[in-house]
Formats: structure tokens, sequence, C-alpha cells
């Protein structure tokens, strides 16, 4: 294995280890909180973070599929 490849495999293996303590559906749930944040902050007229905070609920849904993809639990 080259040693970019034992990178990948390293950083893969650390964030299973980081993720497999949080539950699967913390993950969705904090997507729609980034939402609902979003949308909370677009009406009180702070346009900027609003588009910030919207931009975050595809990085968590992102997240909890490649979790579920590609360590599935065992259940």
């Amino acid at each position: 294995m080259t040693d970019s490849q034992t990178t990948a495999v390293d950083a893969q293996q650390s964030f299973f280890r980081l993720t497999d303590t949080i539950p699967e559906e913390t993950w969705y749930w904090a997507a729609v909180g980034s939402i609902a944040i979003s949308a909370t902050l677009k009406l009180a007229g702070k346009d900027d973070w609003a588009i910030f905070g919207g931009q975050w609920p595809p990085t968590f849904l992102l997240f909890g599929l490649y979790h579920r993809l590609l360590q599935p639990s065992p259940s």
C-alpha cells in the first residue's frame, strides 16, 4: 500500500472511531436544526449568517449517509 493510501485509511478509521460514538439520528437532527436556525436568522434580517447556517445541512446529511453506507450498524 502506498503512503497516500495508508493516510486515507487512517483518516477513515479515525472518522469511524469518532462517529461510532454519535447516534446516527444526531446527524439528521443536526441538519434539521441547522435549517431551522437558518430560517430564523433570515427572518431576523441577518442574511449573511442565514446563508452560512444554510450551508451546513448537506454536510450533516453527508456525514450521516457516509457513515451509514460504509459502516452499517450491526442490527
